[in-house]
């Protein structure tokens, strides 16, 4: 005998969509990247959803997909440190932001996709006048410089500094 089940559906159900992804089931080859589709949610409370249009590639991506990068996930995961994009929908308590807002996106990996929710404090306007690609390359490098500078090296106003 066969019973009838009843499916509740949750806003978030109701509002998932299908987005595209390159994905590694885990580390060691870039050649193990492959796209493929799966369902992102709507965004939680303090998250935005982004329609991703441009993502930086940079060397700790590119060591994470070989298993060589310390903060490499464990099994499968989407690469992608920095992205950039337009705002497609605020998750609730979000202030500061509107949907179609161009942001630069840092996050802890998944910024190869065609979509994604993140922390609306890990977001940032693009600069007037910067490209969604120019955008997407900034945060990563601009950070490593700083981090290098600022805690490592412990520069201060009027510090002298030789960039190469």
């Amino acid at each position: 005998m066969l019973k009838r089940m009843t499916v509740h559906r949750t806003p978030e159900l109701e509002h998932s969509l299908t987005r595209r992804v390159w994905r590694i089931p885990k580390a060691g080859s870039l050649t193990r990247l492959s796209l493929v589709e799966d369902s992102l949610p709507a965004p939680a409370a303090g998250e935005v959803q982004v329609d991703i249009h441009a993502v930086g590639v940079n060397f700790a991506d590119v060591f994470a997909c070989l298993g060589l990068y310390s903060a490499t996930p464990q099994g499968s995961f989407v690469p992608g440190l920095e992205c950039a994009g337009r705002i497609r929908r605020l998750g609730a308590g979000v202030s500061g932001f509107r949907e179609g807002d161009r942001v630069i996106v840092l996050t802890r990996f998944g910024g190869y996709a065609s979509h994604i929710n993140v922390d609306a404090r890990t977001l940032w306007p693009v600069p007037q006048g910067w490209s969604l690609e120019e955008a997407a390359a900034y945060p990563v490098q601009a950070l490593t410089a700083w981090y290098g500078l600022v805690p490592l090296g412990a520069a201060k106003a009027g510090s002298v500094a030789l960039v190469q």
